[in-house]
């Protein structure tokens, strides 16, 4: 029965596919196929340096890695990042309705802040330091119409970026001002009051380049019944008004010549509308977030195959949340702030070999945590550390279309010790798009503070000895051009964490405790068509997901890790003045933390975009869960509810000026 509807949807699906392709293919004209040549050649050669810190083709990286462009953003209307990758195969998501969560490869662990996956901007860590948290929502506060592309590196990554490379590294690349070259207006309203506003503006003068964005908005919320809170001192279960969101965000690069300076301020209070952590469900249930970074950097070009950079930065982070609870107001808060500074060298050795090293120091002056009530605290401390680390990696052509690399990082703690981050990677390009890889990694995760050092009376101890988590994953990848205009790419993986952190009830005392007792055994499968239409610009995808992540302690599935996804979507071109973007995502049941399960879960999503009107403007209307399908996922420890209801659907509206 199972899969039985499976293959009904399959079948769906690729009939839509194979029928637009005939459909649009009678549009194509002689000599249209040196341009499909030539537009899947690009795609599978696309320039990426997120996979070693140097340009390089994606076919070549000693990484499985997508890649998400500025096209596919604007054509299916992300607004936030874990919308993007929640496209991708093998990534999914989860809301709290306080915080977005992306799981990846069948590992997500409820309420972990992502502190398994790097987020990047322009290649700066946007990790914080306390948690190790990295925003997926609009507490990030990032106008994704100027992101050039994402770059996604699926797996580990500490050989290259350290602590918390252990699922996926993330890098949103940011449009130059020479390719924004003038400045856009966008504003748009949808569904539960939501408004919002967005400014890009980019120039290159002479040997200056400066691009600024910003984005901001009010979102009402959605109302809710939770029939687990249904209780005279819970409101009877009604969450009304409190679902609200207020959010800015700001960045800005401006390089000269070699130098670069960047910056990035995001501000981000939302509302908790769920009575997680026992609250109420009226009165100041919130959380504030905030993030700011600036970096500078400078490249020395020494000779023409060898180059050093330099870079320095520093970076600040606040949290703080209001918790009232039975008539007791309890608020806790955090601050983060950290400065460091990195040395990449860079030399192509001959025609074979291309060496790189660096050496990193960050010292983090504020790692601290406050937890208190109107009259008492009870816990106020702050830990700071340091850490450096040095690494080298070679990649070597062993013939013209066959390449080892190999890369080593050392990171040493003041606190939690050192960890050594081995990768090796054999990529076989046997033509100009199409490539097979063999990958092996390893990485790892330094337990956060609240882990650590956080303790609390009659409830939680410290555990100072905790040790930091590991990975070791093995990966076969295959990407080739399929035709003219299909291309294809197969991923096969495997990987064991162990040393998990998990939060356990110490017997001795009945106190709880964060101890490393987890082992997770995950291995899967993935595999995406494309298809590009260079003359009419049509487009698709369609990917599928299989994987399988066991807990060892209970030899039973992960919670919150579906087995089986599908995910696709298309972009035809009706007219020269609009297109129309259908999505659809299916994903089976995922296991709750209490070992229910959720439903299957299917959504359909449709967008209508604009080509440019009165010379100065183009529009777009997106519908999100389009059936206002009700689904649910699985909820995290601090929550009554065993699994929480997801978004209903959304309508949203959006007008953009350019000048």
């Amino acid at each position: 029965m199972y899969f039985n509807k499976i293959g009904k949807i399959i079948s769906v699906i690729l009939i839509l596919i194979v029928s637009s392709l005939q459909f649009y293919g009678q549009i194509d004209t002689s000599g249209v196929h040196k341009l499909f040549e030539m537009d899947l050649s690009d795609l599978m050669n696309l320039k990426v340096v997120t996979a070693s810190k140097y340009v390089q083709n994606i076919a070549e990286a000693a990484s499985s890695m997508s890649i998400i462009t500025s096209d596919e953003i604007k054509n299916f209307g992300y607004k936030t990042l874990g919308e993007a990758l929640n496209s991708q195969s093998g990534m999914y998501l989860s809301n709290d309705k306080n915080y977005l969560y992306v799981g990846s490869r069948g590992f997500s662990r409820p309420t972990d802040y992502n502190n398994r996956i790097i987020i990047m901007i322009d290649g700066h860590i946007m990790n914080e330091v306390v948690y190790g948290s990295a925003f997926m929502g609009n507490e990030m506060g990032i106008n994704l119409d100027n992101v050039e592309k994402i770059e996604i590196i699926k797996g580990p990554g500490a050989s290259v970026y350290g602590s918390g490379a252990m699922l996926n590294i993330i890098n949103l690349i940011m449009k130059k001002g020479a390719e924004i070259d003038g400045g856009t207006i966008s504003a748009g309203t949808g569904s539960f009051g939501k408004n919002d506003l967005s400014a890009i503006y980019g120039k290159k003068i002479k040997n200056t380049d400066i691009s600024l964005s910003g984005t901001g908005g009010i979102y009402n919320g959605e109302n809710y019944y939770f029939s687990e809170l249904d209780a005279p001192e819970t409101n009877y279960g009604k969450s009304v008004g409190m679902d609200w969101e207020k959010y800015f965000g700001f960045q800005a690069a401006i390089t000269h010549n070699d130098f670069k300076i960047s910056t990035s301020i995001s501000s981000r209070s939302k509302g908790i509308p769920t009575g997680a952590f026992g609250t109420n469900l009226t009165g100041d249930v919130e959380s504030l977030d905030q993030r700011y970074y600036v970096e500078t950097s400078y490249r020395k070009e020494l000779k023409k195959n060898s180059s050093l950079l330099f870079r320095a930065y520093y970076d600040d982070y606040y949290y703080t949340g209001s918790y009232p609870s039975g008539g007791e107001d309890s608020f806790d808060a955090s601050t983060g702030r950290w400065g460091g500074a990195e040395i990449q060298y860079y030399l192509e050795a001959g025609k074979r070999n291309v060496l790189t090293a660096g050496a990193e120091y960050k010292y983090i002056f504020r790692n601290d945590y406050k937890d208190w009530t109107s009259d008492t605290t009870y816990f106020n401390k702050n830990f700071p550390f340091s850490y450096y680390s040095i690494s080298a990696q070679d990649q070597f052509k062993i013939l013209n279309n066959l390449t080892l690399t190999a890369g080593l990082r050392y990171d040493h703690y003041s606190i939690f010790g050192h960890s050594t981050s081995p990768r090796i990677a054999l990529v076989y390009k046997y033509s100009s798009a199409s490539s097979l890889k063999f990958l092996y990694s390893e990485a790892f995760r330094i337990p956060n503070m609240y882990e650590s050092f956080y303790e609390s009376f009659n409830d939680q101890e410290s555990n100072p000895n905790i040790k930091p988590e590991k990975i070791r994953a093995a990966e076969f990848s295959w990407s080739n051009k399929l035709s003219g205009s299909v291309s294809g790419s197969l991923s096969l993986y495997r990987f064991s964490i162990y040393n998990l952190i998990n939060q356990v009830v110490d017997e001795s005392n009945g106190l709880t405790i964060f101890r490393n007792i987890g082992k997770v055994i995950g291995a899967g499968a993935e595999y995406e068509l494309k298809y590009i239409n260079p003359v009419n610009k049509n487009q698709a995808f369609l990917n599928f997901t299989l994987q399988k992540a066991i807990d060892e302690n209970t030899k039973s599935m992960l919670s919150n890790s579906p087995n089986f996804m599908i995910k696709s979507g298309f972009v035809f071109a009706v007219s020269k003045y609009f297109n129309v973007v259908p999505e659809f995502f299916y994903e089976s049941g995922r296991k709750t933390l209490a070992g229910n399960k959720t439903g299957d879960v299917y959504l359909f999503n449709l967008g209508i975009n604009s080509g440019k009107f009165l010379k100065h403007f183009n529009a777009s209307l997106s519908a999100r869960n389009i059936f206002n399908k009700k689904y649910y996922y699985p909820a995290g420890a601090e929550f009554t509810q065993d699994a929480l209801v997801q978004d209903s659907r959304n309508i949203y509206l959006k007008l953009t000026a350019h000048f």
